[in-house]
C-alpha cells in the first residue's frame, strides 16, 4: 500500500465529485496482420501487467489520505472471436471501472479474420497515460518475442508538500476561466460530456519553421493562443499536459502528467514567433512546479472536470518496435467519447508528421465551428511568420452572445433546522484541517482556500466522529459548514 500521487488524487476527487462517465477511460487499439500466435500474445499481456503492478490496483481513501492498494480481482485479459469489432470497442470503452474495487485495466484480444487480430487495451487515467502507451507496444513486443521483463517498483510515495514559491506562482497567475469563444460561438464547460471529434494532419504546416528557434510543441502551442486571441478571447487561457517523468519513472507505466493552465496576453501587433518565444519562457517557469496541482497550490478553487475551457495534449510518438512475422498498426489517438473541456486539442508526432483530433461537445459547441477551426488553425500555420496577429487571414470575430448567469445557492440555505450541536461539530472539524481558529457557518470552503486534498480530510473526519459518510457532491452544492452538517443530519435521519 503506497500513497497516491497528488495528480491521481485530483483526478480521483474529480471523478468522485462529477461523475466523469468515459472522460478519463484510456483505449488503446493495436492491430495485427499475419500469423499471429494466440498464446504467446494472451501471455506478454499477463507479462505487461506482472511489470507494471499499477494496471492491477484500486484506489483507497484512509483517514483522508488517498492509497493505492491491491484491487479486488486481477486486471481481465480476454479472448473473443468478434463479428462486430466496432461494437466490441465501442463497449469496451463504455465498461465502467471502479475505482474503489478495481481492476482499472483490462486487454481483450479479438480475432477479426484468420490473419487479422484486434489487441485492445482500456485503462483509467489514474494508472495511465499518453507515454503509457509506447511503454505498452515496447513491452508486449519483448514479451511477445520471448524476451524477459523484469519487474519494476510501484513508483508512488508520499506527496511532498506544496513548496511557498509554488503557492506564490498560482496565487500570481491564476486566472478563473470557464467560457471561451471559439469561431464567435461563446461555450462554457461545466461538467464532462458526450464528445465526438475532427481530424486534422498538420504535418505540411510545421515544416519550414525549423529556424524559429522553437520546438514544434511551442510553435503549435502559439498557434493555438494566437487562433483564440483573433476569436476575441483577450487573456487565451488553454491547459497542457505536462510530462512529471523523472530518470526513476522513465520505464513506468502509469501517471506521470498533470494538466496545468498556461495563459498569454498577446496583443495585435504580436506575431506568431514572438508569441511562441513567449510562451516558451513561460512554459519554462511554469516547469518548475508541473509536480504541483495548481488549484492545491492556489487554494480557493472549485474542483471542476478541466481549469482551462480549451486544453493541449501534444505528444512525440517513439520509434516503431516489430513483432516477429507481424505487420502493426496502433490508433494512438482513439476517443473515449467524451470531453471535459469546449475544446481539446489531442497532437501526436511521429514519424508519418503530425496528426491532431479535435475534441468536442456537441451539446457546447457544433461540429460546423469545430471544422472551421480546425481550418483556421492550419492558416495560422501557413501564415507568413512575419505578420501581426491582426492581419493573420481569417474572419473578424463575430458578435459573441453574453453566457448566461448561473443562479449560486445561498451559503447555508440547506441547513434549514439543523441541531445547533451538530452544527457546531462540523464547524470544529472545519477549523482544524483548515487550520483556522474562528470560522461562520456561512462561509465558504473554497473563499478560505480549501481545495480537494481539504475536502477528503474534512470527509474522514465526519465519517470516523460522527459516522456519516459525507458525499463529495455537497462540497459543490453547499460547501459551508450549515451546508455540510444539513447533509450529515439528513443522512442520519
Amino acid at each position: 500500500m503506497v500513497l497516491a500521487s497528488q495528480a491521481q488524487h485530483g483526478m480521483w476527487i474529480t471523478e468522485m465529485m462529477h461523475g466523469g462517465g468515459t472522460a478519463y477511460h484510456m483505449p488503446f487499439a493495436m492491430w495485427f496482420d499475419g500469423p499471429l500466435d494466440r498464446g504467446a500474445m494472451l501471455k506478454a499481456c499477463e507479462s505487461v501487467l506482472a511489470r507494471h503492478p499499477v494496471l492491477g490496483c484500486a484506489f483507497e481513501d484512509r483517514d483522508g489520505e488517498l492509497h493505492l492498494v491491491p484491487a479486488a480481482d486481477r486486471p481481465p485479459v480476454a479472448f473473443v472471436r468478434a463479428a462486430d469489432v466496432d461494437g466490441l470497442v465501442r463497449e469496451e470503452i463504455a465498461r465502467p471501472f471502479d475505482l474503489g474495487r478495481g481492476p482499472l485495466a483490462r486487454f481483450t484480444l479479438a480475432e477479426v479474420g484468420p490473419s487479422r487480430h484486434l489487441l485492445l487495451f482500456v485503462g483509467h487515467h489514474l494508472v495511465f497515460d499518453g507515454m503509457s502507451k509506447d511503454l505498452l507496444v515496447r513491452d508486449l513486443a519483448a514479451a511477445y518475442s520471448g524476451g524477459p521483463l523484469p519487474p519494476l517498483p510501484m513508483p508512488y510515495g508520499a506527496a511532498a508538500a506544496i513548496p511557498p514559491e509554488a503557492a506564490a506562482y498560482w496565487r500570481e497567475h491564476w486566472r478563473d476561466r470557464q467560457t471561451v469563444v471559439v469561431d464567435g460561438v461563446s461555450g462554457t464547460a461545466r461538467t464532462a460530456g458526450r464528445g465526438e471529434t475532427v481530424l486534422l494532419d498538420l504535418t505540411g504546416e510545421l515544416s519550414g519553421w525549423e529556424e524559429a528557434g522553437v520546438t514544434r510543441f511551442e510553435l503549435f502551442l502559439a498557434a493555438v493562443h494566437a487562433l483564440l486571441f483573433r476569436y476575441g478571447n483577450a487573456e487565451p487561457a488553454v491547459a497542457v499536459a505536462m510530462s512529471t517523468r523523472r530518470p526513476e519513472t522513465r520505464e513506468h507505466i502509469g501517471l506521470f502528467a498533470t494538466e496545468l493552465p498556461l495563459y498569454s496576453a498577446p496583443t495585435p501587433d504580436t506575431t506568431l514567433p514572438e508569441l511562441a518565444h513567449d510562451l516558451r519562457a513561460r512554459l519554462r517557469e511554469l516547469n518548475r512546479f508541473r509536480d504541483i496541482p495548481a488549484a492545491r497550490a492556489a487554494g480557493g478553487i472549485r474542483p471542476r472536470p478541466a481549469l482551462a475551457p480549451v486544453s493541449i495534449s501534444f505528444r512525440r510518438r517513439a520509434a516503431d518496435v516489430a513483432f516477429p512475422g507481424l505487420g502493426l498498426v496502433a490508433e494512438w489517438k482513439m476517443s473515449n467519447h467524451m470531453v471535459r473541456n469546449v475544446l481539446h486539442l489531442q497532437a501526436v508526432d511521429g514519424a508519418d508528421g503530425l496528426r491532431l483530433t479535435l475534441h468536442y461537445s456537441p451539446e457546447v459547441i457544433g461540429r460546423e465551428h469545430v471544422e472551421r477551426a480546425g481550418e483556421h488553425l492550419r492558416a495560422v500555420l501557413a501564415a507568413d511568420p512575419g505578420l501581426r496577429l491582426a492581419d493573420l487571414p481569417l474572419p473578424s470575430a463575430a458578435p459573441v452572445p453574453a453566457p448566461a448567469p448561473v443562479e449560486a445557492p445561498l451559503p447555508g440555505a440547506a441547513a434549514g433546522a439543523v441541531d445547533g450541536d451538530l452544527v457546531e461539530q462540523v464547524r470544529q472539524i472545519w477549523m482544524e484541517v483548515l487550520r483556522i481558529e474562528e470560522l461562520a457557518p456561512d462561509e465558504d470552503l473554497y473563499d478560505l482556500g480549501g481545495h480537494s486534498l481539504t475536502i477528503t480530510q474534512i470527509s474522514a473526519r465526519i465519517r470516523k466522529r460522527l459516522g456519516v459518510e459525507v458525499p463529495f457532491d455537497v462540497f459543490l452544492d453547499d460547501p459551508t459548514v450549515a451546508g455540510v452538517a444539513a447533509a450529515v443530519s439528513e443522512l442520519r435521519a
